[in-house]
């Protein structure tokens, strides 16, 4: 009778030591997700992508990542995302709007139906990406960063913050729909505040000699989303630090340089949020039946440094309310 248990009890160890090899040494097959980015501004989302999936128990072997980068190029964009359907992609993850638009425009023209996640996108239903936040229909979902909504509340903070400012010269893109909406938000909240707005187009090359011109110590800026106005941050802080003029951003990340303040969800945030769609989309759901998702966090950010270089007084009410960015620290971790 022993002789039969030691004989199971060897047959069970033997086993166990194949099957632990089996499992230590097998291939596992790599899950392919296209990235597609439209410069090296986008490249906090992807660093809060990856650790998204990280967090999610995705290890780095599990997933190729397949990065294509445009380097703010619209015309190298089209090319890229071609190249990047080629390559047949399990499903893409898209870091901003110009990225997703074009990518929707390719994908209809090729009849392609790969997944699609958009790791921030201001007004998915208002520009044609999707047909209803609850359910977004097609193969189209991700994270509504909200930023086009909260573009007059921005107005409202920095009116709040600096109450000594005259006139707010309002940086949008004509070209960039979310950016027109953007600057439509503004306006609306300008004439409820009763505060006047100056609307200046970054895609028209002149547009830094039209606020050298005209800017004075009393004014502020305020910045619209849009893919330009990111490519233009050393332009922007260029000018900003020449007339040193308070300046309220959409990212946590920009205030690490001369902006004065912020209101938003970071890059990095909307990048690890969208982890979960991917994961999500990895494990056999529709794109379809994925409900767009808002923030999960907005944060309010004041950068101490530049406060002291405007030497402006600032509403002492309002700096209650922001989390404060000290001068060595880069960006929202």
């Amino acid at each position: 009778m022993k002789t039969k248990w030691y004989f199971f009890l060897l047959l069970l160890i033997i086993g166990s030591v194949i099957l632990n090899y089996y499992f230590s040494h097998r291939v596992i097959p790599q899950t392919k997700v296209g990235v597609i980015m439209m410069g090296k501004s986008r490249e906090e989302k992807l660093t809060g992508l990856k650790q998204g999936l990280h967090d999610l128990g995705y290890k780095e072997d599990a997933i190729e990542f397949v990065i294509k980068n445009a380097n703010d190029n619209e015309l190298t964009l089209e090319k890229k995302i071609n190249e990047l359907i080629k390559e047949k992609p399990t499903l893409i993850v898209t870091l901003g709007g110009i990225e997703t638009e074009t990518l929707k425009g390719q994908m209809e023209e090729q009849n392609q139906k790969i997944p699609v996640v958009f790791a921030g996108v201001a007004a998915p239903k208002e520009i044609g990406l999707i047909k209803d936040y609850r359910s977004p229909g097609g193969n189209f979902t991700g994270i509504n960063n909200y930023h086009t909504r909260l573009s007059g509340k921005r107005l409202e903070l920095l009116s709040q913050l600096v109450p000594a400012t005259k006139r707010y010269f309002v940086l949008y893109d004509q070209e960039i729909k979310v950016s027109v909406l953007g600057l439509e938000n503004t306006i609306e909240a300008s004439k409820n505040l009763a505060l006047l707005v100056i609307p200046v187009n970054v895609s028209d090359p002149t547009f830094t000699d039209f606020l050298s011109r005209n800017l004075h110590h009393d004014d502020a800026l305020l910045l619209v989303p849009g893919f330009r106005t990111e490519s233009l941050t050393e332009k922007i802080a260029h000018i900003i630090k020449e007339n040193k003029i308070p300046t309220m951003g959409i990212y946590g990340n920009e205030v690490g340089d001369s902006i004065l303040a912020s209101y938003g969800s970071s890059f990095r945030d909307q990048g690890y949020q969208s982890a979960r769609y991917v994961s999500r989309i990895i494990q056999g759901n529709s794109p379809a039946d994925l409900p767009v998702e808002l923030p999960d966090s907005i944060h309010f950010f004041i950068n101490t440094k530049v406060k002291k270089e405007l030497g402006i007084e600032l509403n002492s009410e309002m700096t209650n309310l922001a989390e404060f960015m000290k001068p060595d620290r880069e960006g929202v971790k």
